[in-house]
């Protein structure tokens, strides 16, 4: 395999960086440190705060014997992880999403994600690693230009769902013929995975996944239940998720302290469960309010709210007193030219949830931050 910067329109070497700051350079560097069996710590240096905790931690703490990969979480919702991986971890998930492929043919993968993180070196540089075919990206990525990369048959994207939104926004008069894209664990409304599916003849697989366990399960277009990878085993535990699979980490680091990781992991999504491989994710608990005695996703509401004209993005925090004898409250902050009014926000709550009255606050004209891969992490201070 090899990697093209569409950038240079010139293919380049897999070498050795010492410093790695492009994305090409990212790739570059971590597929050399997996075909060379090099012990790699692997996180966004353009976050300040991750970078300068990084640095306060001992080298003999961060090395590991017998890993390749010690991958470190954002920390937007406490301090980082360090999960450590080995390179059996990264070949087996491979092995397992090429499965899911039932037998399309790949020519090249084109990605829009850094390397920054397990997603884009595990899917947008192990799965066309092992598969053998060539890598394409580019440092910054038009959804014009994705649609044009897209349109050549027998095309991988490894996208995220911002991209599969902002493609059904631009709408281009095209057909992606026989290419499939690849999102990562932020979440696609069905509807949108099947309005996609519907303009541009092209599947999208959505992957759940964690850091800590790897892939877990996936979903088609606009299906509402996950299956489960041939190798990973789901259970539940108090409502809570739990993984059994060889993709688990063995090991982390929580607050400069070695963790052993025992099976199964349990996390903090709250799912139910189909059957032996199958389940519905409710949402995170930190993402799960109880209204009336009902839990109500802040997800769902999130893409309920974003489907409003004007609106560009909604985020939901949930707000909790133990003190007070009413329900938990919801804070609303909305992003885009359209200011939300309550009277709006009941009527789109009353469609999806019936009558139950939640109570919320809206918090009109915010910037909502993201991750590299989508994810809504905070607002703009």
């Amino acid at each position: 395999m090899r990697i093209y910067d569409i950038d240079k329109k010139c293919y380049v070497d897999i070498v050795k960086y010492d410093d790695p700051a492009t994305k090409v350079e990212q790739l570059a560097d971590s597929l050399y440190c997996y075909q060379h069996n090099i012990f790699k710590v692997v996180y966004d240096q353009s976050q300040p705060a991750l970078k300068s905790y990084i640095a306060t931690l001992d080298n003999a703490l961060l090395h590991e014997e017998k890993m390749q990969w010690l991958f470190f979480t954002s920390g937007t919702t406490g301090t980082p992880t360090g999960v450590y991986k080995t390179k059996q971890n990264s070949y087996e998930q491979a092995q397992a999403l090429i499965k899911t492929f039932k037998g399309m043919k790949f020519d090249r993968v084109v990605t829009t994600v850094p390397f920054v993180h397990i997603y884009g070196i595990d899917i947008g540089g192990v799965v066309p690693f092992e598969l053998d075919i060539d890598i394409w990206v580019k440092e910054n990525f038009l959804p014009e230009e994705l649609a044009l990369e897209a349109q050549k048959e027998h095309t991988l994207v490894v996208t995220t769902p911002l991209f599969i939104k902002a493609l059904n926004r631009i709408k281009k008069d095209v057909k992606f013929t026989n290419t499939l894209f690849l999102t990562s664990t932020a979440p696609l409304p069905a509807e949108e995975a099947k309005a996609f599916k519907e303009h541009y003849g092209a599947s999208v697989i959505q992957m759940f996944a964690s850091t800590e366990t790897g892939l877990i399960s996936y979903k088609t277009d606009d299906e509402t239940i996950l299956t489960a990878y041939d190798i990973v085993q789901v259970s539940q535990n108090n409502d809570r998720l739990c993984v059994s699979s060889p993709l688990v980490t063995k090991k982390v680091i929580n607050n400069g302290v070695k963790e052993d990781i025992m099976l199964p992991f349990q996390t903090e999504d709250i799912i139910e469960i189909v059957n032996e491989k199958r389940f519905k994710l409710l949402g995170r608990s930190s993402n799960l309010a109880k209204i009336a005695g009902k839990r109500i996703s802040t997800m769902q509401i999130e893409s309920l709210l974003e489907h409003i004209e004007g609106v560009d993005a909604v985020l939901i925090k949930i707000r909790r007193d133990d003190k007070a004898l009413k329900d938990e409250i919801l804070d609303i902050y909305v992003e885009g030219i359209y200011a939300l009014n309550a009277k709006t926000v009941r009527a789109e709550l009353k469609k999806a949830l019936g009558t139950i009255h939640i109570p919320f606050k809206i918090h009109n004209n915010m910037k909502i931050l993201r991750s590299s891969v989508g994810k809504k992490i905070g607002i703009e201070q």
